[in-house]
């Protein structure tokens, strides 16, 4: 008889869906998994909570465009992984949470950390699972793969039992066996000999083509228009159409706005690149051309309150074009006068080969107008000129941002908390090349996902210069994982804009009732001194001059580095109320 644990199939499943890392806490439920772990190939990076592990593996899945896997015990571990999958969720990012549960025939009786963790875990995931053999837990873990990735991106979940993840599978029968192939008690079977040939972590799994008819009535619409602008989301990341997108914009002449996590859809240096739309952290110059389209495109975007304004920025007279995977979110918000449900790089592709072959009437119009507004957006770069040169003390916020522009390379990956650091870094921050080379957490809207989705993304991307812009109220969500960049060698640089309060609450409390309630912190908290000691490089700046040499050394630093920077508490971002 050869068998094999389960858990080494498990794993061996990770490692044939491309995954080299995975996160997470461990607990004594899931001993035969880190076992199992020990032995292989793959990475486990210990975070200092089940949440910040979350937060790690969808950094990871990100950067990596692979499968971010965590794991968690059952019980409070499911509610922590649960916070952390919320950005996941909202985000459209693949992870696989693994919580390991009490045996089955004691659940209920009083076991220590007894949870339903599928009941706990499904708000939040697009399948979960609690297996009750050890073969059901080998299918489980392929069929969770397949969901995360197949069309659109997802979190899953795998709740794997003690009794099951105790068996072992045998290879003849397929079914679980009492035999323990660690006691020798049958011959070791290959653990790939029990997986599917198609386990794949990658994404998109699928890139469905846009119809004939589709294409020619976009391009019908341009031929109409005067003023088009795409509005591009995440989901132009998401689907690797960054190319794509570029390609049509510069062949069609049609000028592209971003949303906040759509930063990275087009490099923002090129002229047809006007800036992030919506209501915080935008380019005046942005918005004010969505209010002024006559055909607007919006491509992998939800036209979600933020971006839209509370719905207001898109205007009721002009045809809307939406192209989305995702049939939850195509035409939810607006009612498009063409929906595509079809993969963005295909279809961004196809309609650049349309303008391409045809140009639509207008181009002329169309390229002068692209001009106009890249001069426009210049302008009002040059109006904020004076903040974001500022030599000022306290430090201004813009400035920080102004030195991340000229210090991080084209290569460096931005990680923004959301609330201040995001809103100042959304409107000022450009990404030089396209990819992700910007990441804030919008899909929660959590302040607190920044560092530990910067290590995801560092453990992903060894070679990339990986930055953090957050506030001190972000900070200090998931301070202590500032020992895990150190203990993992993940040379991440963390600016931390110190003003000593929750800036935005504390903004939006005096505008609307003229109160200030619970939204300041102890003064003279030196963060760059309990980086020190968790093990990093830390330096607390009170001079301007000083933030852009010393983000320059700490991204040339071998070491994970904390910035403690000074900065003015009523400097305020762009945005509308």
């Amino acid at each position: 008889m050869a068998v094999t644990r389960t858990t080494d199939v498990v794993v061996e499943a990770f490692e044939a869906a491309g995954v080299e890392t995975v996160f997470g806490f461990p607990c004594e439920q899931m001993d035969p998994y880190y076992a199992s772990l020990a032995e292989s190939d793959l990475r486990h990076v210990l975070a200092r909570s089940e949440a910040s592990a979350a937060l790690m593996a969808d950094g990871y899945a990100r950067a990596a465009r692979t499968l971010g896997v965590v794991d968690g015990v059952s019980g409070p571990g499911a509610a922590y992984i649960g916070a952390g999958l919320s950005e996941a969720a909202g985000a459209s990012s693949p992870v696989l949470a693994l919580t390991g549960g009490n045996d089955r025939a004691t659940r209920g009786n009083g076991v220590i950390q007894d949870a339903d963790n599928e009941a706990v875990l499904a708000p939040w995931t697009a399948t979960t699972a609690d297996p009750e053999s050890p073969t059901r837990a080998v299918d489980a873990v392929q069929r969770a793969i397949r969901t995360a990735t197949a069309t659109v991106p997802a979190p899953a979940h795998v709740n794997l039992s003690e009794d099951v993840l105790g068996g072992d599978v045998d290879a003849e029968t397929g079914e679980g066996s009492d035999v323990d192939a660690d006691a020798g008690g049958g011959d070791s079977a290959d653990a790939a000999s029990f997986l599917r040939g198609d386990v794949d972590g990658s994404y998109p799994r699928e890139r469905p083509e846009p119809s004939a008819d589709a294409v020619v009535d976009v391009l019908d619409l341009l031929a109409g228009a005067e003023r088009p602008v795409v509005v591009a989301g995440e989901g132009v990341v998401r689907a690797d159409a960054m190319d794509a997108l570029s390609r049509f914009a510069r062949t069609a002449d049609v000028p592209v706005v971003t949303s906040m996590n759509g930063k990275g859809a087009v490099a923002e240096t090129e002229p047809y690149a006007v800036g992030v739309v919506g209501r915080w952290g935008f380019c005046r110059v942005a918005n004010d051309a969505l209010a002024d389209a006559d055909l607007v495109l919006g491509v992998g975007t939800r036209f979600g309150e933020l971006t839209s304004v509370g719905w207001t920025l898109v205007p009721d007279d002009a045809p809307l074009v939406h192209v989305d995977l995702d049939p939850e979110w195509l035409g939810r918000n607006y009612e498009p006068a063409v929906g595509i449900r079809a993969d963005l790089r295909a279809t961004l592709d196809a309609l650049a080969d349309a303008v391409d072959a045809d140009a639509p009437a207008g181009a002329d119009a169309r390229a002068a107008r692209v001009d106009s507004l890249a001069a426009d957006r210049e302008a009002w770069r040059e109006e904020h000129r004076d903040d974001l040169t500022s030599d000022r003390s306290p430090v201004q916020p813009q400035r920080v941002v102004h030195e991340l522009n000229e210090r991080i390379p084209a290569e460096g990956v931005l990680v923004s908390a959301t609330s201040f650091p995001g809103f100042f870094s959304g409107a000022f921050y450009e990404t030089e090349e396209s990819g992700l080379r910007y990441l804030q957490a919008r899909g929660s809207d959590g302040i607190n996902a920044a560092l530990p989705q910067a290590l995801g993304v560092q453990a992903a991307r060894p070679d990339a210069p990986v930055v953090v812009l957050s506030g001190d109220g972000g900070i200090g969500y998931h301070v202590a994982d500032l020992e895990t960049a150190a203990r993992e060698d993940l040379p991440v640089t963390v600016v931390v804009t110190n003003n000593e309060s929750l800036g935005s609450s504390k903004m939006s409390q005096m505008a609307t009732h003229s109160v200030d309630q619970s939204t300041d912190f102890q003064p003279g908290v030196d963060y760059a001194q309990v980086a020190r000691g968790f093990g990093c490089e830390g330096e607390r700046i009170e001079d301007a001059e000083r933030v852009g040499p010393a983000i320059e050394d700490a991204i040339a630093s071998e070491a994970p580095t904390l910035l403690d920077v000074q900065v003015d508490a009523f400097a305020a971002p762009p945005l509308l109320v």
